[in-house]
């Protein structure tokens, strides 16, 4: 009988554990989307700069200066 009461015991504390490895990857999904969602706000607000072109001295792409006709 003893080994029967060690293997329910085993087999409720197996099932206890899932439920809380479970629950605790269900919350990491959860932040990971608020996170991502609040990264993508962050992001959405970018502008649109128009021509880009190289600046040799700064190593960058800046926007073509506006030439006026």
């Amino acid at each position: 009988m003893p080994p029967v009461m060690f293997l329910a015991l085993l087999g409720a504390a197996g099932i206890a554990g899932y439920k809380i490895v479970s629950n605790l990857l269900e919350g990491s999904k959860v932040a990971g989307r608020k996170r991502a969602n609040e990264m993508r706000r962050a992001t959405s607000s970018a502008r649109d700069l128009g021509k880009l072109e190289w600046d040799e001295d700064a190593g960058v792409y800046r926007p073509t200066p506006k030439r006026e006709h």
